[in-house]
């Protein structure tokens, strides 16, 4: 496909609309993931093992969470 193309097809497809939503998914994934880390952080007790354990629970809790925003936006944004 000739880059020519490439762009026509590409302004073609641009809605303004896509940029805020993608905005706006932006800022609910980073609440997630900040607010996790930071409670599961604050609450560790104990040394490195604890830390790693931490960090591991609040990596697998932001995934989870950060899907359930992506259903829950995407249904709510895009009808």
């Amino acid at each position: 496909i000739p880059p020519s193309e490439y762009i026509d097809g590409i302004q073609y497809a641009f809605q303004a609309y896509y940029i805020s939503y993608a905005l706006t998914k932006t800022v609910f994934y980073s609440l997630i993931i900040t607010s996790v880390s930071a409670y599961f952080g604050y609450h560790v007790k104990g040394g490195a093992v604890e830390v790693g354990k931490a960090s591991t629970k609040a990596v697998v809790q932001s995934s989870i969470l950060i899907l359930l925003a992506n259903l829950i936006l995407t249904r709510t944004i895009l009808g």
